[in-house]
């Protein structure tokens, strides 16, 4: 299963969360609380983001994801996020009424 999640986060655009890291933040039916965070890779696959932060992708290794980023005075920090971890979110998708009504009328 692995294998599969590493081929999906490289192919880029995707969302994810990582088990047991949350956050307090409104969830989709308006209530606020604790909340799996979601991540989501870039459609380059070169960095992961949540919220107002991000990580740039060193390697995707067999089991894991390395990541890095440098703060402000130039100190790196690196990371490791496991494809075990991983669950991915379903995507979703919108239509509008106007497109729904040109379909139906040709």
């Amino acid at each position: 299963m692995g294998k599969e999640i590493r081929e999906i986060l490289k192919g880029g655009n995707v969302e994810f969360t990582i088990e047991d890291i949350t956050t307090y933040c409104m969830d989709d039916n308006g209530n606020y609380g604790y909340n799996p965070r979601v991540f989501k890779v870039d459609i380059n696959s070169t960095f992961i983001s949540s919220f107002n932060s991000l990580m740039n992708v060193n390697k995707w290794g067999p089991t894991c994801v390395t990541l890095y980023s440098y703060d402000m005075l130039g100190k790196r920090t690196t990371g490791l996020i496991k494809y075990s971890d991983i669950t991915l979110q379903e995507i979703k998708v919108e239509c509008s009424a106007s497109l729904d009504n040109e379909w139906y009328y040709e």
